[in-house]
């Protein structure tokens, strides 16, 4: 009697250590870091992302790695935004200058597909 008691225990405690390593390693939000990872490690290193309004342009982010669609964690739908990280330009220079550099990177986000332009610029020359 003792030794089934003791292999149910065992095997009680068995599955949740495989329950745990699999919500750790395979869970949906693991998988999207991992995604997310692969992704921008591929991506562009050099982007430039303008935002526009009227024409005129209102705001700059440099060496943007990628752009990144929003979707559900669970849903899988397509949110209605894009979001990245990138420095800003807060004098709309076109250069990285060391003020700027020193904020560090910033998340942004894109609400309206109309209004902004996203680019490669190959070198971003730094002050």
């Amino acid at each position: 009697m003792k030794k089934a008691i003791i292999a149910i225990v065992i095997l009680v405690v068995l599955g949740i250590g495989v329950f745990w390593v699999y919500r750790m390693l395979f869970s949906p939000e693991r998988l999207n870091i991992i995604g997310r990872t692969i992704e921008t490690t591929i991506g562009f290193e050099n982007g430039v992302v303008e935002f526009y309004s009227g024409g005129v342009l209102v705001k700059r982010f440099l060496k943007v790695e990628k752009l990144t669609t929003a979707t559900g964690t669970y849903q899988k739908q397509v949110r209605p935004y894009r979001f990245g990280y990138g420095y800003i330009d807060l004098n709309l220079d076109g250069k990285l200058n060391k003020n700027e550099k020193e904020l560090g990177k910033v998340y942004f986000e894109i609400p309206s597909p109309r209004d902004y332009i996203y680019y490669d610029a190959k070198v971003i020359p730094e002050e």
